[in-house]
């Protein structure tokens, strides 16, 4: 990673995620990451997953240019797409394509979360949400997002989630990054 210490974010803490986003896609999925920053996990994902494609988003001018050395110093820029901007504003012809959609923003991702079900294709797909939930009741960030995203005008229903604990946050709370698994009705 390359980037500019006093105007991007990086986060060591994170580094078992990032690993693990390489990880756990296969090699013909689409991805759409609304929140990728200097490319925390959408590099990862490209460099060891060979995934199809990647479509990042991000609006910190800064942190789009870090993103741009980074993709090409790791010779994957021909697999991604940046969307400049802000995301509910970009993504609109991103509709149905993804396979998975990350959504890397603390302490919430809520004003998205629309967004990242458009972006999946209709019979579904996963979302990873990053959040925040009290050390002693992980249930209660699943409980309200997957509320949440039920309630969206979508033909999708939260079919399994997994709780990934990534590192206690500030005292009593942790962040988690659920696996949701979203399908169709």
């Amino acid at each position: 990673y390359g980037y500019p210490l006093t105007k991007c974010m990086f986060s060591s803490g994170n580094i078992n995620e990032r690993r693990r986003m390489g990880e756990i896609v296969s090699k013909n999925e689409i991805i759409v990451d609304l929140f990728s920053g200097i490319g925390y996990y959408t590099l990862p994902i490209l460099v060891k997953s060979k995934v199809k494609h990647v479509y990042s988003c991000e609006w910190n001018i800064n942190a789009i240019n870090a993103l741009k050395f980074n993709l090409k110093e790791n010779k994957v820029e021909n697999r991604c797409t940046i969307y400049e901007g802000d995301n509910r504003k970009t993504t609109g012809d991103l509709s149905n394509i993804a396979d998975r959609v990350l959504l890397g923003l603390l302490p919430t991702a809520e004003k998205s979360y629309d967004i990242a079900l458009n972006c999946l294709k209709q019979s579904g797909g996963i979302l990873h949400l990053h959040g925040l939930a009290p050390a002693n009741n992980h249930q209660e960030l699943v409980d309200k997002t997957t509320k949440l995203l039920e309630s969206l005008d979508y033909d999708y229903r939260v079919k399994n989630v997994i709780i990934n604990k990534i590192k206690s946050y500030a005292p009593h709370w942790d962040h988690l990054v659920l696996d949701i698994e979203i399908k169709k009705k």
